[in-house]
């Protein structure tokens, strides 16, 4: 496990158990926490701006979770997530999110698509100029408006709450600058998909998002040419 990790995260301030476990939880899914990282009381006062109180129930809440875990007279560490549990994870978030796209393409309008398009530019723009938090920040905001557009909302908190499991680092989301740029046109092209109410389509370039496969370039164009 990384002992010393977060004297190296940048502080920043959360006021209330609730926003410092959610600041946290954020920090681990952006990879700023990484996988088996010491999460110290001390520190984490010092990074939230709070008070010895109000860290421990915050990693009690997260630890509730199994977001982070607990070692008697020891600490708190975040969960080690190796890649057989990333792998299952995974075909989990495929599963969730592919049965959410018919009510996705029923139910969304002009302005849903619009407003889904200004959450993929603004990915697009930290993908080329911001930092890891505000790449995971900005990707975040364009996969909770998608999923939050299906008319079940327990399938949609599963979806999300799932896609939050995943941790960006070190089993790496976007394992270069090359995959950022393509998660970019996968956005694109994914709404061009929901606003021509292509579910098949959609569906395919969904999973194909998730799973991340290392070379999607060809079946991106020969898609993207099939539904032309």
């Amino acid at each position: 496990m990384n002992d010393g990790y977060m004297s190296a995260v940048k502080p920043r301030a959360a006021k209330g158990a609730d926003a410092i476990a959610t600041a946290i939880s954020a920090d681990i899914g952006s990879g700023l926490l990484g996988n088996g990282a010491w999460l110290k009381q001390v520190d984490i006062e010092g990074r939230y701006g709070c008070t010895r109180a109000d860290a421990r129930r915050a990693l009690e809440a997260l630890a509730i979770k199994g977001i982070v875990q607990r070692i008697p007279q020891r600490g708190y560490y975040v969960t080690v997530i190796d890649e057989s549990s990333r792998r299952e994870l995974v075909e989990v978030r495929v599963l969730l999110e592919t049965a959410t796209v018919a009510s996705i393409v029923e139910r969304a309008t002009a302005r849903d698509i619009r407003d889904l398009r200004r959450l993929a530019a603004d990915f697009a723009r930290a993908a080329r100029h911001g930092d890891i938090a505000e790449k995971y920040a900005a990707n975040r905001a364009f996969h909770v408006r998608f999923t939050e557009l299906c008319a079940n909302r327990e399938l949609a908190k599963l979806a999300l709450a799932v896609q939050g499991d995943l941790p960006t680092t070190p089993i790496v989301q976007w394992r270069s600058q090359a995959r950022i740029e393509q998660s970019c046109r996968e956005h694109s092209l994914m709404l061009d998909a929901l606003a021509k109410r292509d579910v098949a389509r959609l569906t395919e370039l969904i999973a194909l998002h998730i799973r991340q496969p290392r070379e999607t370039t060809g079946r991106l164009s020969r898609g993207a040419r099939r539904s032309s």
